[in-house]
């Protein structure tokens, strides 16, 4: 029994350049729910770095709030961060497609999206024509990601920059 919902349409399997991704299987139009993330909610204080899979594991949800999935990996786990991404948010703990997709295309979200804190940040390898070539937990702030994802940041994120526009 899985924690966390995937559509039908995708799938999670091992990526060609190492680990694992999630693909759509068949056509999936904009705005159709992609994942739904389960797990436990825990503090900030009350995670452990270096438990297995930490970062495949731990996500963002709120201020000082992260969503911790289940030990065992499951699909949802395998979502990638693309600095073009085709998923954005829908609540803290939902991907929705942002735009039509392809049967056969890597389902990804950009990890601004979703992560307002340092504790996943990594020298991005997506080769997307726009890399920012390093993800940290600040990119949020960046404007111009504020208009490319505007009404696809998890809602914490959304009132910070809604707080830093007024």
């Amino acid at each position: 029994m899985n924690h966390s919902y995937l559509n039908p349409k995708c799938e999670a399997r091992e990526n060609p350049r190492g680990g694992c991704s999630v693909f759509a299987k068949e056509f999936i139009p904009k705005g159709e729910l992609v994942s739904l993330w389960g797990g436990t909610i825990a503090q900030k204080k009350d995670l452990d770095p270096t438990m297995t899979r930490f970062t495949q594991r731990v996500i963002q949800i709120d201020e000082d709030l992260y969503l911790l999935t289940a030990e065992e990996k499951e699909p949802n786990d395998c979502f990638n961060h693309s600095c073009e991404p085709n998923l954005g948010f829908s609540g803290q703990i939902g991907l929705v497609t942002m735009r039509d997709v392809q049967a056969g295309e890597e389902l990804c979200f950009d990890y601004a999206m979703s992560d307002g804190e340092p504790y996943d940040e990594f020298d991005c390898l997506c080769g997307s024509p726009n890399c920012r070539k390093k993800i940290t937990g600040d990119d949020w702030k960046n404007p111009q990601l504020w208009v490319k994802y505007k009404n696809y940041f998890s809602p914490y994120l959304a009132r910070r920059i809604e707080n830093l526009n007024k």
